[in-house]
């Protein structure tokens, strides 16, 4: 018999200690489950489908808030958001107690399989166990085996001996683990001892793996779901078609459960393989050997073309075979494996943030939820370029896995929010939204490379104190990028808003360049450096831009040799550059404009622009510079760090320049006051603006100086190496001690600068002007989009019936008018216009901007006809000429009325108003 030199040793794979890495995909399967089933359970509560539909949008008109209304239509957003999760809320108790019981249900009936299915496994198979007694050699060399495995309790070994295949299966739950061996099995014990070895240790190799219990409990979560979940919603969706016609479009929500469903059934089979071939590589291991003839005796000789390979659960055993050389591989992250993650991400998110805020939550708690979702996003993505340093480090192929990874999690994510039956979309994403996708896609894989490259520079350090900080700081980092910056991408949907909404920032921006009319450069330079993203979310957002200044100094303070002091030198000749761009801007600007003119607010967000865009310039400049004359390895951290020290320097510059810019005539512009007044807001907004901006800028340098210098290389490499010389500051690094106390400086006067309170005094006059007016802008009403479904959430829950409550009123007393009835019919008729006016304005107005207008202008117009007519006949004062007058303003609210059914009918037509 062969036996392990080394049985009590844990075994590594080449190189790599890491569990199977089964047991968190399987945890993803089972959280995927029950938030599925959440919020089939949210919205199947025993009053119906229908029922949920039909209370969503009375809440939608009673507040005013339509989720799905492009763009937002009032300034009140926020608070009518609130609104409809206050009306939501009034009702939720009960549906929270359902889905909470209907959750314990699931669970209940998850836990009953799971216990049972030993039982029933062995019931069903008459598998019996193997006694000491019926075969005392082989029971001694299967406890021999369990020792030499490592396992600290033996399993409980059956004997299938019905089954002639020379095979094995492990199975159970919580403790207690059951080996089952194949009555084929069993002849090979003397046969082929070698063979019936490596069977076993497979088997054994799943135990020691830990995944039998969780393997077999997902699969229970998942049979619980199809009972107790996929079930009753298919049995509703047939119900709801039949009785309601208005929701026979349940096709969206059948397509969504079916790909739903086929998915997490691919997932389940892909993670089943996955198991087998970490089992083959513990066994390989164990073995110290990578033939299969050893290590998979037991793989058959040929395999049929179906079932296809993704659809089987266990793999092929060419791909077996082919995996057993490298087992790194199967740590190394891939597409596949973040395309799943990124669907049970966004689909845990979207089936979990919805239900609690529809439950009433506020706006502020889809934020927090939003922020988590970007931290989630980070941290996968960062565990994942970990993984891949490892596989790096352990000999295996790493190169290109960061674009699997950013592409997976954002195709995934994407799909996931397609199949989320919490918000039925389109099928198909716009053109925002993939764009958007694709911007996701390219951060997510600069911060793969980022923490992988950070991740080798801390496994050369010994130090465990370094160790701990460099980890503390690299998910700091990560986490700080993700909760303020990648949380935006939390609702891809969402995202459609953004043209229209940074259309109006920009044009209010823009607008101070037209009025100042100083350059033909103002409008782009404005575009540019005010921009809606950096003005309204980056500049002021503390967390982002502590991130970004940890993703140079974390790399830099890690790293052995460094060239911060060449890079600092270069950072203080761009801050120079930066000062001479100032005052040749601002003397340009004293001989060509008058002061009466320079001190209004469009000079002064002009000049704003002007002072941003040479920062940005230098930045770039500095950061090429430094990327095509240092090594490329620290090339991007010395690059971030040269365009910080500038931004910093910069900043500096600003904030005094704003505060002595009347006392000083060359940096006079726009300043009318000495010393100007300036708080810590602006000194943190210019510094936030800077350090956004030039990140951006340092990132295109780098690649520009990159560029260079290898096209440099090559063109000397082809004149031959005599013209090679080393370029300035490219010479014997230095350790590294007074360069890190540089960078520690800059970092965290940075952040210092950064984290300045906000004053309630009144800011510089060079301050954030532009600001203020794109928020005042942002907040007007603007023209909104009529949108079906708003009008028609509108139209069927109380528009319809209050237009035709108001238009019967108005019919009526018309008709009174011209027949000349009794005055006491008249009057009556009247008075019943006038308390339909006045119920029809008591209810919210319609959705779209346009129809609202409209809608208000009519019902004024025809309540003060019905008053003044009701007034005049009370009074006695009814004559020719008053009576032409209440006709003819009753005459101008029958048009409106008629323009405003028009609109509808030419929308909806009769399916919806039956006006049309």
């Amino acid at each position: 018999m062969v036996t392990s030199t080394n049985r009590n040793a844990r075994p590594s794979v080449a190189g790599l200690r890491a569990p199977s890495g089964t047991t968190v995909h399987f945890g993803s399967l089972i959280a995927l489950a029950f938030g599925t089933a959440a919020t089939i359970y949210w919205v199947m509560l025993p009053s119906g489908l229908a029922a949920w539909f039909r209370e969503f949008e009375r809440c939608q008109v009673r507040s005013g808030y339509y989720p799905w209304q492009l763009p937002l239509p009032r300034p009140d957003a926020e608070q009518r958001y609130d609104d409809l999760a206050g009306c939501l809320a009034e009702r939720m108790h009960d549906r929270l107690l359902w889905t909470a019981l209907a959750l314990l249900g699931m669970f209940t009936v998850a836990v009953l399989l799971y216990r049972l299915q030993p039982w029933w496994r062995i019931r069903r198979q008459r598998l019996v166990e193997l006694r000491s007694s019926d075969a005392p050699e082989l029971t001694t060399y299967l406890e021999s085996l369990v020792v030499e495995t490592g396992l600290p309790r033996a399993p409980v070994f059956l004997v299938d001996p019905f089954n002639p295949r020379a095979g094995g299966l492990a199975f159970g739950h919580g403790r207690r683990r059951y080996v089952r061996l194949d009555a084929g099995l069993l002849t090979l014990f003397r046969n082929d001892p070698a063979s019936f070895r490596a069977v076993v240790l497979h088997e054994l190799a799943h135990v020691r793996d830990r995944d039998v219990p969780i393997t077999y409990f997902a699969l229970a979560v998942w049979r619980s779901f199809l009972i107790t979940a996929l079930a009753p919603l298919a049995v509703g969706l047939l119900w709801v078609s039949w009785q309601d016609g208005a929701f026979r479009s349940s096709l969206g929500i059948s397509w969504r459960v079916a790909g739903l469903v086929l998915l997490v059934h691919l997932f389940r089979d892909a993670l089943l393989r996955s198991r087998e071939h970490h089992a083959d590589a513990r066994v390989s291991a164990w073995l110290g050997s990578a033939d299969p003839s050893l290590c998979l005796p037991a793989l058959p000789g040929t395999v049929t073309r179906w079932p296809p390979v993704w659809l089987r659960r266990h793999p092929t055993p060419s791909s077996r075979v082919a995996a057993l050389p490298e087992p790194t591989a199967l740590f190394r992250p891939g597409f596949g494996e973040h395309f799943a993650a990124g669907i049970v991400l966004q689909l845990g998110f979207v089936q979990f943030a919805m239900p609690i805020v529809t439950a009433g939550a506020p706006l502020d708690v889809l934020r927090s939820l939003s922020a988590v979702w970007g931290v989630s996003v980070a941290l996968l993505v960062g565990f994942a370029a970990v993984r891949g340093a490892a596989v790096a480090r352990a000999g295996g192929r790493a190169r290109g896995y960061p674009a699997g990874i950013g592409v997976g999690v954002v195709v995934g994510a994407l799909l996931g929010e397609r199949l989320s039956l919490s918000t039925l979309r389109d099928p198909l994403p716009g053109v925002v939204v993939l764009l958007a996708g694709g911007l996701l896609a390219v951060q997510l894989v600069l911060l793969s490379r980022w923490v992988h490259r950070c991740s080798l520079l801390l496994h050369r350090n010994r130090l465990a104190w370094v160790r701990v900080l460099g980890w503390s700081a690299i998910g700091t980092a990560v986490s700080l990028l993700g909760w303020s910056w990648l949380r935006l991408w939390a609702f891809f949907e969402s995202l459609r808003l953004t043209p229209s909404v940074f259309g109006r920032l920009g044009a209010s921006i823009t607008g101070f360049a037209a009025e100042a009319a100083w350059t033909d450069l103002d409008r782009a330079l404005l575009s540019v450096t005010w921009n809606p993203v950096v003005l309204g979310f980056g500049a002021r957002n503390l967390a982002l831009c502590t991130g970004l200044v940890l993703l140079w100094a974390v790399q830099l303070l890690l790293a052995h040799r460094t060239r911060i002091r060449f890079a600092l030198s270069v950072g203080l000749l761009g801050a120079a550059a930066w000062l001479v761009f100032d005052l040749a801007v601002k003397a340009a600007m004293r001989g060509t404009v008058p002061l009466s003119e320079r001190s209004t607010d469009a000079f002064r967000a002009v000049l704003s622009a002007w002072e941003f865009a040479g920062a940005v310039a230098v930045q770039f400049t500095v950061a090429a510079v430094v990327a095509a004359v240092l090594f490329r390895r620290a090339g991007l951290a010395h690059a971030l760090f040269v365009a910080a020290t500038t931004g910093l320097i910069v900043s500096g510059m600003m904030w005094v320049f704003a505060r002595l810019g009347a006392c000083v005539p060359p940096l006079h512009a726009t300043a009318t006051r000495c010393p100007g007044t300036t708080s810590g807001e602006y000194a943190a907004t210019v510094l936030g603006v800077v350090t956004v901006e030039g990140t951006v800028a340092a990132l295109v340098g780098y690649l520009l100086g990159s560029t260079v210098r290898r096209g440099a290389r090559r063109w000397s490499g082809s004149r031959g190496p005599e013209i090679v010389r080393t370029p300035v500051g490219a010479g014997t690094s230095e350790p590294g001690r007074a360069g890190r106390i540089v960078a520690v400086l800059v970092a965290a006067s940075s952040i210092v600068v950064l984290a300045l309170p906000n004053s309630s005094s009144e800011t510089g006059e060079e301050s954030s002007v532009p600001v203020a007016a794109a928020e005042r802008t942002a907040s007007e009403p603007p023209e909104s989009e009529s949108g079906t479904a708003p009008g028609r959430v509108w139209l069927r829950h109380g528009g319809s019936r209050h237009l035709r409550a108001v238009s019967s009123a108005t019919v009526e007393l018309g008709d009174g008018i011209r027949s000349n009835a009794e005055v006491r019919e008249v009057r009556g008729s009247a008075v019943r216009l006038a308390e339909a006016v006045t119920e029809a304005r008591e209810f919210p107005e319609p959705p779209d901007s346009r129809r609202a207008e409209i809608w208000g202008e009519a019902l004024g117009t025809l309540d003060d006809s019905a008053r003044r007519l009701v007034e005049a006949l009370d009074t006695g004062t009814l004559d020719r000429e008053a009576l032409l007058e209440v006709v003819e303003s009753l005459a101008r609210g029958v048009r409106l009325f008629e323009e405003l059914i028009d609109l509808w009918c030419t929308e909806y037509g009769d399916r919806v108003l039956e006006a049309c």
